[in-house]
């Protein structure tokens, strides 16, 4: 007869071994995986049907060491309605162009197909101070379609360093309104501390956040006071030219991105819904208002896209502050030839086809989104330096 409870416990260690874990990722059919499973639980008579029951009943009781279980295992998912946190293996280093492309080649084996850990986010706080700290060495805010992609990926080539592009986990819980604001930052670091935490020879530690998460820019600042800060902006027309062929999540219309003063103000300008470009010129209105807030708190460098583009490499690293090798130099040279969303497409920009409609040039809100686009213009810091 099978001791569950010894099951149980052979599970719970499972899932804190590291090479055991990799040996199931590396399964390369069911059987393998079963086969593996039968010795980890010392469960002859395990079966895919057992397997997967079993499993399911672990789910609702799982507690981990936090400091070993992340080690082996990645939180990916922030579930707002029932407050949990999702994880897939950790057993690879992130090198996507977002996280969400490493979130998803985690998901594309067995081990994450039939092992899919899940915790309530608040308890994990009392083991925050296990994990290592963080001290993210740059911290990357954005409008989005500004470069920053291209910023974020060339750090990701870095052997030494760890990038997170715009982690939703991260995101969705700082925008949750459900958590005190005393609270708040504490949660925001012990999912840095377990997203960001360094392994496999890195170092430092890079953050590009979604565009919208520059609304928490206070509370970031305040939590990582050594890390530097980037801010990128660009030409409100290139912006909205490009979401007009893709659209971003806080640009495809809606409220649920936007806070409530900024929902306030859209209600109070307007007795009727606004239009796609109205919404998209009040979001941008309201980054780049937090963008000169965030100047004036002295931390920020503040660069355009265009002088992205103008830019060697080794210039931007200098104004960083970021030492490279030679090597690391040719791999930046190479990589900024090619177009950082598509891997391998070289870059090729793109030449607006139509100017600003005049109704659209005569609109007060846009009208004050170029005022407030040029002050910053003012405060570049290329332009500081020169």
């Amino acid at each position: 007869m099978v001791d569950f409870k010894e099951q149980q416990q052979r599970y719970w260690q499972l899932l804190h071994q590291p090479e055991s874990l990799f040996l199931l990722h590396r399964a390369n059919d069911v059987e393998h995986f079963i086969a593996l499973m039968t010795d980890f639980l010392a469960w002859p008579e395990l079966s895919l049907e057992h397997m997967l029951a079993f499993i399911a009943l672990q789910q609702d009781s799982f507690i981990p060491d936090l400091d070993r279980f992340s080690q082996a295992w990645f939180p990916c998912r922030y579930h707002s309605q029932h407050k949990t946190v999702s994880w897939v293996p950790a057993l690879h280093k992130l090198s996507k162009p977002f996280l969400e492309d490493d979130i998803s080649d985690a998901r594309r084996c067995l081990l994450a197909s039939f092992i899919q850990p899940s915790t309530l986010l608040e308890p994990l706080l009392s083991q925050r101070e296990s994990l290592p700290i963080v001290n993210p060495s740059l911290m990357i805010f954005h409008w989005s379609r500004c470069g920053s992609t291209l910023v974020s990926s060339s750090f990701a080539l870095l052997e030494t360093c760890r990038v997170l592009s715009e982690s939703m986990l991260c995101s969705d819980v700082m925008h949750d309104d459900h958590w005190p604001l005393a609270l708040k930052p504490q949660l925001v670091d012990l999912c840095l501390r377990l997203q960001g935490r360094l392994r496999l020879g890195e170092r430092k530690l890079v953050i590009k956040w979604n565009a919208w998460d520059l609304a928490c820019w206070p509370m970031l600042l305040e939590l990582y006071p050594k890390s530097r800060v980037l801010c990128l902006i660009r030409n409100p027309k290139d912006i909205i030219d490009s979401h007009q062929r893709v659209a971003g999540r806080h640009m495809a219309g809606g409220q649920s991105l936007l806070p409530t003063e900024l929902q306030t103000q859209q209600m109070e300008n307007t007795d009727t819904e606004p239009s796609l470009d109205e919404f998209r010129t009040t979001v941008l209105q309201y980054l780049a208002q937090l963008s000169l807030a965030l100047h004036q708190s002295s931390r920020v460098i503040l660069l355009d896209y265009h002088q992205l583009t103008d830019f060697k490499p080794t210039t931007f690293s200098t104004i960083l502050g970021w030492a490279l090798s030679e090597g690391e130099i040719e791999r930046w040279q190479h990589h900024w030839r090619f177009d950082a969303k598509q891997q391998g497409q070289l870059f090729t920009p793109v030449v607006p086809n139509e100017p600003v409609p005049i109704r659209e040039c005569q609109n007060p809100s846009w009208q004050q989104l170029l005022i407030t686009y040029n002050q910053l213009l003012q405060r570049l810091y290329w332009d500081k330096k020169a």
